[in-house]
C-alpha cells in the first residue's frame, strides 16, 4: 500500500496563454537582437551582393548579416527592454 501524496505540497503547474507569450516576447532583450539583424540583413544583403551573385552566396551574406547583427545589438537591446518592464511595472 502506497502512502497518498498531499496535493498541497506538490508544485501547481502555471497555465501560459497567449498574454503570457506576448508580454515574454516584448520584455525579452532576444526578440529586439533578431529583429535588429534581420532589418538590417534585408537593408544591407541586396547594397552588399553583386547582381551576379547565385541565390545560396545571397543567403550565407544573409544570415551572416543577421548574426552580426544580432551580436552587435545586445547592449541597446537590454536597454530596451528594461525601459519597457520599467514602464508597465510602474503603470
Amino acid at each position: 500500500m502506497q502512502p497518498q501524496k498531499d496535493s498541497s505540497s506538490s508544485p501547481r503547474r502555471q497555465r501560459r496563454g497567449p498574454a503570457y507569450f506576448f508580454f515574454y516576447f516584448l520584455f525579452s532583450p532576444d526578440t529586439y537582437r533578431i529583429l535588429t539583424g534581420t532589418i538590417a540583413a534585408i537593408i544591407l544583403t541586396p547594397r552588399l551582393l553583386p547582381v551576379d551573385r547565385t541565390g545560396m552566396g545571397r543567403y550565407v551574406l544573409f544570415i551572416m548579416i543577421v548574426v552580426v547583427g544580432w551580436a552587435v545589438t545586445g547592449v541597446p537591446a537590454r536597454w530596451i527592454s528594461q525601459r519597457l518592464q520599467k514602464l508597465f511595472k510602474s503603470s
